[in-house]
C-alpha cells in the first residue's frame, strides 16, 4: 500500500512538473514574441523598482503586486484571444473584430485601474519627497 501510494505521489509531481513547464513555455513565448507582452513586463519591472525606491508600504506593495500581475495576466489573455480569433477568422470578419475589440477593452480597463493606483500611490509619495 505504501509503494502505491509512493508511486501515485511520483506521477502527481510529474504531471505537475510538466504542466509548469508548459505555463514558463508559454511565459518566455509570449515575452518573446508579443511586443505588447514585452511592455507590460517593463512597465512592471519599472513599476516594481519605483517601489523599491519609495519604500511603499506593505498595503501599498500588495495592491501594486496586484494590478501589476493582473495587467500581464490580462494582456496575455487578450493575446490568446487575438490568436485564436485569427485562427476562426483567417478573413475580415466584423465579428472578429468586435471579439479583438472586447478583448483590449479588457486589458484597457484594468490598465486604468492600474494607472489610478499608482497616480495615487506613486504621486502620493513623491509628493512626500518633493515637499
Amino acid at each position: 500500500m505504501r509503494c502505491k501510494m509512493i508511486s501515485y505521489m511520483i506521477l502527481f509531481l510529474k504531471k505537475a512538473v510538466r504542466k509548469f513547464s508548459y505555463a514558463f513555455a508559454g511565459l518566455l513565448d509570449g515575452i518573446r514574441n508579443d511586443a505588447s507582452i514585452r511592455l507590460q513586463f517593463v512597465l512592471g519591472v519599472c513599476t516594481l523598482l519605483a517601489g523599491l525606491l519609495l519604500h511603499l508600504s506593505l498595503i501599498e506593495w500588495s495592491i501594486v503586486l496586484i494590478l501589476v500581475a493582473l495587467v500581464i495576466a490580462m494582456e496575455y489573455i487578450n493575446s490568446a484571444i487575438e490568436t485564436l480569433t485569427d485562427v476562426l477568422f483567417p478573413n475580415y470578419d466584423r465579428r472578429a473584430k468586435k471579439i479583438k475589440d472586447y478583448s483590449a477593452a479588457a486589458v484597457l480597463v484594468v490598465s486604468i485601474v492600474a494607472l489610478l493606483f499608482g497616480i495615487i500611490i506613486f504621486g502620493g509619495r513623491l509628493w512626500i519627497i518633493l515637499m
